[in-house]
Parts: structure tokens; sequence; C-alpha cells
């Protein structure tokens, strides 16, 4: 029996995972920097939820903690669901077991999640991604202030479309503050509708892949509503890209689709994201990572998370006058937390999001920052 390790065991989509490897017949176990509620209420074995330093904080220590989990569970693949990937890459690079790790190198990682690097890879192989330029100082920056209405800032690495600011008054566009340390990048404003893509590869190859709408989420942040979308020019684009970078591991993009059906990649992230869910945790997702089964994609038509459909959703919905629209995408569509034998999920769910919220309003973060907080990487050194 093969044993999968699956870290950011805070996710919801890593309970997923567990659940489809251990459905394909292996042994799966779950480890974070911390001991997320979701997964400790789980009916999963005890003794497979592991515990390892903050890798953002204490990587030397994260890495021996991560060495000795590897040794002792002697892993198929290391699963990276969050931001950690960028740590685990890192360490098993240099303990000798990137073989195990199902994500790129180190150096492919960096340049999948520089907003800058990312879009001159893309235009290279062919992809429509928008024209971006890095500036690090306020000075750069300065000469695009006549041309704010029609571009997009964004620091060069950064997650969840945090401090993103599309086609900003100049109010806005005055309060940036790039620096050498912490660039930002200028991105032309492409117009249309959004999409997000999760995808895994193998050599390169495709093996999995979801599209989905976003159309119920936190501002411009993470969605909890998720429409599959079946255009095949969204995998063409995957294809093209996991061909071109030769990846084993997760390929997710942000994109828009314009009027006349192209397809433009405005970011990636080298992770997993919500679309996971939409597999419903189906052995042959599993298999196809192991690669045992053909591309996999899935045959749900939506999916919802519903502790921020109610605790989000709902509230938007009133706001804007469109209650009916949330209850009929609500009635339209399966909680993810909704798992037979597993009653407790929803509740580790909202206390999650609650010890987030509550350590995040204590030093200033938002809740979605607060969750990324120890394992986010952005462009810096890692020693």
């Amino acid at each position: 029996m093969s044993a999968i390790l699956i870290t950011g065991a805070r996710a919801p989509i890593a309970l997923d995972l567990a659940r489809s490897f251990a459905a394909a017949g292996c042994e799966t176990h779950l480890a974070d920097s911390i001991l997320p509620w979701t997964a400790r209420l789980s009916r999963r074995p005890r003794e497979r939820l592991h515990r390892f330093a903050p890798p953002r904080f204490a990587f030397a220590q994260f890495a021996e903690d991560l060495d000795r989990l590897v040794e002792r569970l002697n892993p198929r693949w290391i699963i990276p669901t969050c931001e950690e990937v960028f740590y685990v890459a890192e360490a098993a690079s240099r303990r000798g077991f990137a073989d195990r790790v199902f994500a790129p190198p180190p150096a492919t990682l960096r340049m999948l999640h520089s907003k800058l690097e990312f879009a001159s890879f893309a235009r290279t192989h062919g992809v429509a991604a928008p024209a971006t330029t890095r500036v690090s100082s306020r000075e750069e920056l300065t000469a695009w202030r006549d041309r704010a209405d029609s571009i997009v800032l964004k620091p060069e690495f950064s997650r969840f479309a945090s401090h993103t600011k599309v086609r900003p008054d100049l109010r806005a566009f005055d309060s940036v503050t790039p620096t050498p340390e912490a660039p930002w990048v200028v991105q032309d404003f492409a117009g249309g509708e959004e999409l997000c893509i999760w995808s895994a590869s193998v050599a390169g190859d495709v093996v999995a892949f979801a599209a989905y709408k976003p159309l119920w989420r936190l501002g411009r942040s993470a969605s909890f509503y998720f429409e599959t979308d079946h255009d095949p020019a969204l995998l063409e684009m995957t294809r093209t890209l996991a061909r071109a970078a030769n990846v084993t591991g997760q390929l997710s993009f942000d994109v828009i689709r314009g009027a006349d059906g192209v397809v433009v990649p405005i970011e990636c992230n080298p992770r997993g994201i919500s679309g996971i869910h939409l597999f419903d945790s189906d052995p042959r997702l599993a298999r196809a990572i192991l690669g045992h089964a053909p591309l996999q994609t899935p045959d749900a038509a939506a999916r919802h998370l519903a502790p921020a459909m109610w605790l989000f959703g709902a509230p938007q919905a009133l706001a804007n006058g469109n209650f009916s629209g949330f209850h009929d995408d609500l009635a339209g569509s399966r909680d993810v937390l909704s798992v037979a034998g597993e009653p407790w999920l929803g509740l580790g769910a909202l206390l999650d999001a609650g010890r987030f919220t509550l350590i995040g309003l204590s030093r200033g973060r938002s809740a979605s920052g607060q969750s990324t907080d120890d394992i986010e990487w952005n462009g810096e050194p890692i020693a």
C-alpha cells in the first residue's frame, strides 16, 4: 500500500485529496504547521495528522520535521495544497527527496508564482498573457499614472488577489509604494469573464483538470461557489503551459475569457485551489495522479462551501437584492463539507475561519491574510 503525505491540512481540499487517495487504496497522511479543526474533527485516524514547524518563520526546523516524516512514512508522493509548496520543494531539494514532491522544483515554482515571469513565459509559448512590467519604486510607477484606468496593479508575489488594484482611481494608484525588496507589476487590463483552473500534471502531461466560474466570492478573493466550465480552450491552454514547463505537480490559473473567446491567463498559482472539490473525492483522481488512469475531469456541475455561503454569500445576496439567485445556487449544488460519515466538517471549517479571523483582527490582518501568514512566500531567499 502506497503512503501519501498531503501538506496544508488547513485547506478543505486537503481532505478531499486524502479521501480520494484512501478510496484508491493508499495510506493517507495530513500535515501542517497548525492543527486545523476541520482535519481534527474528521473521522480520519488521529495518528495520521502530523505537525511541523511553521516554514516561513522556522524553515530549518520545518525541513528537519519534514525530513523525519518522509523517513518514517516513506511516501510515494508529498502533495502540497497551499502556500507551503515553496518551502516543501526547497526542503526536498536540499535534503534529497525532491523526486517524492508533487510540485515543480524551486526555480520553476518561482517563475510560475511571479506575476512578471509567468506572463513572459506564457507569451513565449504562444499563450496570450497580458503585457506585464515590474516597477520597483514610486518613480517607475509614476510613469503609468496617466494610464491608471487601463491597467492592473498587484504585488509581484501575492495571493487571493490581495492588494490588487484593477483600473485604480488616482487615490488608489498613489497609495502603491513599490520597493526593490517588494516590487509590484503593472499589467494591461483584460476585460471579460473571470474563470479559475486547477490541474495536475505528470512530466508535462495533464492528468486531471477542472475549470470553473467563481460565481460567489469574498470581494475579488477566493470563491466559495464553483460552477464547472467545459470550454476546451481552457484545457488546451493548460496543456500548452504544463508541457512547456514539464510540470509534475499542480498548476492553477486565474484567467479572463474575452468576448471573442480568447483565454488570457492573468496569473498562475502552482498549488491546489477549490477546483479539486468538483471531483467529489473520486478515487479516479488519485489514480490519475499515480499514473493509473487517463485524464480526469469532474462530473459535478457545481459545488459550494456552505458555511461561507451563509456567512458571506447570504449578506451579499440580500444587499444586492438577489436572494432568489442565492437560494437557487445553494439548492442546485452540493456542500463539499457534507460528506457521509463526516458530520463535523462544517463545524471544523467554522472554527478554523473563526481562528484566522480573530488572530487576524488582533494583528491587523484579514482572515485570508492570516490563513497564510506562517506559510506564504513572497520571493525572498529561503534561509
